[in-house]
This record gives C-alpha cells, sequence and structure tokens, in this order.
C-alpha cells in the first residue's frame, strides 16, 4: 500500500496487543499514519512479569522496558496518552476522548481487560488491590511492609503465580479461593494437590473451598478477613486475584457486537467493518485468548487486514509456562467446552506427564511438571499433527 492511500490508524490501549499492531503497521506501512490514545503514559513492560516481580528484585519503574516517549519515537507515531476513551461515533469514525474527539479511518480496540470485582462486605473491603498494570503493581509495592503477611484471593494462575512469588522472597501469603485446589481451571486434581502441598512446605497457607466473605480494619492495624466458615484471617495486604473481565463497555455502549469479549471474525474486524479488536478485549471465533502468544499471532494477522488485505489470523499452539518456580509447569489447557479426561501418562522422577483426551479418543491438552517441561516443544508439535489428522 502506498503512503497516500494508507489510512489513519488510530489504536486504543498500550499494551502488548495495541503495541504489537501498531509495530506491525509500522513495518507494512512506514509513512502511516498511527496514533495511540492510552490512558496511562504509554510505558511499555511485560505485563506477565508482574506476578514474578518481587523474586526479580524489580519495582514498578524498573519493569518499564521503554518509556511512552521513546515507544512513540521508535514507531512514528502521535501518543495520545493520560486520555480516557469515552465513546465512538460510529457514522463520523470519531473516537470521542477526555482530551477531545480524534478522527480516524480504521480503529483498533486493545482495551485489554478489567481485575474481577467480587462483592465482598467489610470497611476495607475496598482496599483489596488488584494487580493488573504498572500502577496497580506500584500499589501494591507501596502497601506492602517487609515480610508482610498478604491474602492472595484466589488461587487460579494469577494468584498461585503471586503466592510464588511472595513465599520465594521472604513475605507470608494465605491463599483463598473457592475451588478445590489451585490451579483448578487448568490442571487435573492431583497436579493442583502436588502445587498446593510444594508451596505449603515453603510458608504458604490454604484456605480451599472457601470464600472471603468480608474485610474489615483491624483495631491494631492490617486487615481482617473473615470467610464463609467463620475463619478470621489477619493479614498486612489483601491482593485480589479472582479472574479478568474483557473490557467491552466502549464496544457495547458503541452498538458492536459483543459476547463475552467484543466479537471479531477470523481477521480482528468487529460488527463494524472499520473497527477491529485485539487481545484481551477481544473475542475471537475459537473464543477468548489472553495469553502472549495468541496477542501477538493477532497482531500480524490484524495488520494487514486494517491497511486493507484482509488476512486470517492463525493461532499457534497456546501452551503457557505457569511461573512457579517450586513447582515448574508447563501446560496447554483443555479447549473451552470440550468434554474428556486427563490421564496419568508418566509419574516418573523426571516429573508428572498428564494428557487430556477427548471422547472421540483425541489429545486436546498436556500438562508438564518439573524436568518434562523440556518436552514442550515436542508436545506441541505431536498435538499440532494430531488436529491436522483429525481435520483431514
Amino acid at each position: 500500500m502506498s503512503a497516500a492511500a494508507a489510512p489513519h490508524v488510530v489504536v486504543v490501549g498500550s499494551g502488548l496487543a495495541g503495541y504489537g499492531v501498531l509495530r506491525e503497521l509500522r513495518k507494512l506501512a512506514p509513512d502511516a499514519s498511527l496514533t495511540l490514545v492510552t490512558h496511562d503514559d504509554g510505558h511499555f513492560y511485560s505485563k506477565p512479569a508482574l506476578s514474578t516481580a518481587l523474586a526479580k528484585g524489580k519495582i514498578a519503574d524498573t519493569l518499564i522496558t521503554t518509556s511512552g516517549e521513546k515507544m512513540a519515537a521508535q514507531l512514528k507515531l502521535d501518543l495520545r496518552a493520560g486520555r480516557m476513551a469515552e465513546g465512538l461515533d460510529r457514522e463520523g469514525k470519531v473516537l470521542l476522548t477526555t482530551g477531545g474527539p480524534i478522527f480516524y479511518d480504521r480503529l483498533v480496540l486493545a482495551l485489554g481487560a478489567d481485575p474481577v470485582r467480587p462483592p465482598i462486605d467489610g470497611d476495607a473491603a475496598h482496599l483489596a488491590i488488584a494487580v493488573n498494570s504498572l500502577d496497580h503493581y506500584r500499589e501494591f509495592r507501596e502497601k506492602l511492609p517487609d515480610g508482610a503477611r498478604v491474602l492472595v484471593m484466589g488461587a487460579g494462575l494469577v494468584g498461585t503465580e503471586f503466592a510464588n512469588d511472595l513465599v520465594t522472597t521472604g513475605y507470608k501469603p494465605v491463599v483463598v479461593d473457592m475451588l478445590g485446589h489451585p490451579l483448578a481451571q487448568l490442571v487435573p486434581a492431583a497436579i493442583g494437590d502436588v502445587v498446593r502441598d510444594t508451596l505449603a512446605g515453603h510458608g504458604v497457607e490454604w484456605h480451599l473451598g472457601r470464600k472471603v466473605m468480608a474485610i474489615h480494619k483491624h483495631e491494631a492495624g492490617g486487615l481482617r478477613a473473615q470467610l464463609d466458615d467463620g475463619t478470621e484471617i489477619l493479614a498486612d495486604v489483601v491482593l485480589s486475584a479472582v479472574g479478568l473481565r474483557p473490557n467491552m463497555d466502549l464496544a457495547r455502549d458503541a452498538g458492536l457486537t459483543v459476547g463475552r469479549g467484543i466479537k471479531v471474525d477470523q481477521t480482528g474486524r468487529t460488527s463494524d467493518p472499520n473497527i477491529f479488536a485485539i487481545g484481551d478485549c477481544a473475542e475471537y471465533p475459537q473464543g477468548l485468548a489472553a495469553y502472549v502468544t495468541p496477542i501477538m499471532a493477532a497482531a500480524r494477522a490484524i495488520a494487514p487486514s486494517v491497511l486493507g488485505t484482509p488476512t486470517d489470523i492463525r493461532f499457534p499452539t497456546l501452551s503457557v509456562q505457569v511461573k512457579t518456580t517450586t513447582y515448574p509447569i508447563v501446560l496447554l489447557p483443555k479447549p473451552v467446552g470440550v468434554d474428556g479426561q486427563w490421564r496419568l501418562t508418566d509419574d516418573g522422577g523426571a516429573g508428572l506427564k498428564y494428557l487430556f483426551v477427548d471422547n472421540d479418543g483425541a489429545t486436546r491438552g498436556y500438562v508438564l511438571t518439573q524436568d518434562r517441561c523440556q518436552e514442550r516443544m515436542e508436545m506441541d508439535k505431536l498435538l499440532i499433527e494430531s488436529l491436522r489428522e483429525t481435520a483431514a
């Protein structure tokens, strides 16, 4: 596409998804007009690194890889930092922001996801911190005294990684989750039990099958949480890690089609042909895809689609490394809505190996632990070949 024909592209959101699309756009259209709108400073950093930053001795400022100003210079874009996207005039193709209207030819929504805020009673419920951004992490560290007792609400991926990070750096995490074992939606119970016992051996306190009902300020300082069975937990800080919800208010209010996220087709296009969505806010035909690998794959396809060459997103095998250094795990989650069972195929001294086998006998997911994590590439290759054979 020539520079004269290149559209003015506005991207909302400065996370990995937003910057991923902008990088790909700049490669394809060196002279295109690109504008980035973000409510924060536009600094680039790795969000997955937030749950391992303590062990690496990182504070918020040292997690920044590249400042917003440098990113703007490198990508030759107009950075509109500190601006909230308030609405869309789709007919006029105008993004309404707190800094005024911005006209676009194509718009890319990289809005991310917002932390789920469970209903909790008590005069200190609002003090629970959900760490989903650099600013959130800064607040968390500022409120974290040395050796603090930290109540972690949620034992999913983020909550378990934070528990590992906290306990290996001298803090005292207490984890509460309604389900029966850590990583319950990702791994079979037997592996969840090993994760629980391993972290307990390092000092993590678990309250599984339980729910936080209220958080109160404690008379002697700190916080007092009450569980549904009457148990009281004293803590210096409460970290909420109960999940994320795709940010789709802007899209919904503008009349775009939404479901679990902003619905897009295989090219990343929404129900409006001039608007695309990517990352944690997007619901692809395959469903939500909130990890780094699918974001980068989507960016490589959405950029040419935005510039007028529709390109299908081709997601690679979406395996995940769980950052629990006390008990390493690599997994490929079982597909949502697919029935089957986890089967233990190896329990040798090198680690555990489970395969998720669907009702048709096809392997659709896996979990590797400890030294068996090295088999990740081999397993990904086998599953790709298996899916191709099934499709044929």
